[in-house]
């Protein structure tokens, strides 16, 4: 996977976080419970999406620490 899938892989759940909360304020005549469903979903979105970034970026920080330190960067697809 290369920068910009990566890229986009952290990007969508934002994007459907604010795909979804733009729904829900455009939704006439719903209770108030489909609302905050909506919201809930919207918000599990923006969860998963800080969850990725977090994540790459743990990654980077390790493989900026191990070339830094020059260790050879592993591959850990390999066992």
């Amino acid at each position: 996977m290369n920068r910009s899938q990566l890229g986009m892989v952290v990007t969508l759940p934002w994007l459907a976080a604010g795909v979804v909360l733009l729904a829900m304020t455009r939704l006439e005549g719903e209770t108030r419970e489909a609302q905050l469903g909506l919201f809930g979903s919207a918000a599990i979105c923006f969860s998963i999406g800080c969850l990725t970034r977090t994540s790459l970026g743990l990654h980077d920080l390790m493989q900026a620490s191990h070339t830094k330190d020059g260790a050879p960067a592993r591959d850990p697809r390999q066992p």
